[in-house]
C-alpha cells in the first residue's frame, strides 16, 4: 500500500479480522443464548450442559461461528497488539443485540440506537486516543504465572458467588467470569499464533497451547450457563467491558504493549471509555432486549429464574 508506513500496513489487516471476528462472535452468541435458554437450569456449570446443547443444531452453528471468530481474533492478534485488537472485537455487542432483536421481530428504540452508536464511538474513540504499539512476542513464564493467576483467581471467585445467585445476579456473574475467562484466551491465543509462526512443533512443544484448549473448553462452559440464566443484555455487557480491559491489562504487562498515557491523551481515553459504557449501559436495561428474554422463557418462581429440562415454545 503506497504511502503507509510498515505499522499501518499491519494496523489495516489487524482491524479488518477484528471487525470480522467481531461479526462472528456476534452470531455465536445469538444463536448460542437461544439454544442455552431453552435447556435445563439445572445443568448450568456442568458438562451434561454441553452434552445437551451438542444435540440442538442452532447451537452448532453458533459454535461454526464461534470458530471462524477465533481464527480472526488469531490472525488479528498475529498483526497488532492485543490493545488494538481486544477493543474492536467488542463491537461484537453492538452487533449480537440488534440481531437479537430483528430475530424476535422486535423493533430497536431510539435508546437502542443511541447505546450502539455509544458503543461504536467510544471505542473508536478510544483507539485513536490510545494509539497501542506493539511489545515483546514471547514473556517469559514467570511474567506469565504473574498475570495468569489473579485472573484464575477472579474467575474462580465469581463461579462461587454465581452458585448461590438467581436471575440478573447469576447471569451477570457468570457473564463477568467468561469475560475474564475470554479476556485471559485473547493473550494466550496471541501467545500461540506466535509460536505457531515458528512452527507447530514448536507452539506443541510450549504449555501455553494446552492452556489454550483447556481454558477455551471452562470459558465455554461458563459463557452457556450465563447466556442459559438470562438475555444478553445482562450476560453480554459483563463481557463486554470484562474481556478487553483484561486483555489490555495483560498485553500491556506481560508483552509490554504500550498505550499512549500523557496529557490530554489520558482524559480523552477516559472520556471516550466512558461514552462506549453508557451505551453498554444503555443496550443492557433496553426494554426491548428485556422483552425477548419474557418471551423465551417460562414462568420462573419468586425469586429466580431458574428454569426446569421442559423448553419454551418458540
Amino acid at each position: 500500500m503506497p504511502g503507509l508506513g510498515r505499522r499501518e500496513r499491519r494496523v489495516i489487516p489487524s482491524v479488518l479480522a477484528a471487525l470480522a471476528a467481531a461479526a462472528c462472535f456476534a452470531g455465536a452468541a445469538v444463536l448460542q443464548q437461544e439454544a442455552a435458554q431453552a435447556t435445563s437450569a439445572d445443568d448450568s456449570l456442568r458438562i451434561a450442559l454441553l452434552v445437551h446443547l451438542l444435540g440442538r443444531p442452532k447451537w452448532l452453528g453458533g459454535i461454526a461461528m464461534l470458530v471462524c471468530g477465533y481464527g480472526f481474533q488469531a490472525v488479528a492478534l498475529a498483526y497488532g497488539p492485543v490493545a488494538l485488537v481486544q477493543p474492536v472485537v467488542v463491537t461484537e455487542l453492538a452487533i449480537a443485540i440488534p440481531v437479537a432483536m430483528w430475530r424476535r421481530r422486535r423493533h430497536p428504540l431510539a435508546r437502542d440506537w443511541i447505546g450502539i452508536a455509544s458503543v461504536l464511538g467510544g471505542i473508536s474513540g478510544f483507539l485513536v486516543s490510545a494509539s497501542p504499539q506493539p511489545g515483546v512476542a514471547n514473556p517469559d513464564d514467570a511474567t506469565w504465572i504473574a498475570c495468569l493467576t489473579p485472573v484464575v483467581a477472579a474467575v474462580s471467585i465469581l463461579i462461587v458467588l454465581s452458585v448461590r445467585a438467581r436471575g440478573p445476579a447469576r447471569s451477570m456473574l457468570l457473564g463477568a467470569a467468561a469475560g475474564c475467562a475470554f479476556g485471559m484466551l485473547a493473550v494466550l491465543t496471541k501467545a500461540v499464533a506466535y509460536q505457531v509462526g515458528r512452527g507447530v512443533s514448536v507452539a506443541l512443544t510450549g504449555w501455553q497451547v494446552y492452556v489454550l484448549v483447556a481454558s477455551g473448553i471452562g470459558a465455554l462452559l461458563v459463557s452457556q450457563s450465563a447466556y442459559q440464566a438470562g438475555p444478553l443484555a445482562y450476560s453480554m455487557p459483563m463481557i463486554g467491558v470484562l474481556e478487553p480491559v483484561l486483555a489490555v491489562l495483560i498485553g500491556d504487562t506481560a508483552f509490554g504493549e504500550e498505550i499512549r498515557l500523557s496529557g490530554g491523551y489520558l482524559a480523552a481515553q477516559i472520556a471516550t471509555a466512558a461514552v462506549a459504557i453508557v451505551g453498554i449501559a444503555l443496550l443492557a436495561s433496553s426494554p426491548t432486549v428485556l422483552s425477548i428474554y419474557e418471551e423465551q422463557s417460562p414462568a420462573a418462581p419468586p425469586g429466580g429464574c431458574h428454569r426446569t429440562g421442559s423448553a419454551p415454545k418458540r
